[in-house]
């Protein structure tokens, strides 16, 4: 049994497809997000209250499927994206390049759902070396 099926037997298919829509939706800007965080310090701020807000969506949707690691890697996501915030812009390169490794973790993470994985992907250890450059 796949983990789609496990979430269509313990939950109500509207409550699933309220995440599935969210995560899919932040998976589908999270790449133009990330370019537009290195072009300028105004665009860096939008960038950074867009990925905030989408990840904390698929939070909310996560946490009323008990998705308990979902939930632990996207706060940690949000958490980063705050920290962000603090700094005027335009993003390091170190951060821009740690961020396409978040978006791949997360398009892994939602293909297994939508493909109804037996289990999710690996987590990429990688990602637990944030950058210490935010900031240009």
């Amino acid at each position: 049994m796949g983990i789609l099926e496990q979430l269509e037997i313990d939950y109500e298919l509207e409550e699933i497809e309220r995440f599935l829509y969210f995560f899919r939706s932040l998976c589908d800007i999270l790449e133009p997000l990330i370019v537009k965080l290195s072009s300028d310090s105004e665009k860096y701020k939008e960038a950074l209250k867009d990925l905030e807000q989408n990840i904390h969506n698929v939070v909310w949707a996560a946490k009323r499927l008990n998705l308990d690691e979902l939930v632990n890697f996207c706060t940690f996501c949000e958490e980063i994206t705050n920290e962000a915030l603090k700094f005027d812009g335009p993003a390091s390169d170190e951060f821009v390049d740690w961020m396409f490794l978040v978006a791949e973790q997360l398009e892994k993470y939602c293909a297994d759902y939508e493909k109804n994985a037996s289990f999710l992907s690996v987590f990429n250890p990688q990602i637990a070396n944030v950058p210490d450059k935010i900031s240009k």
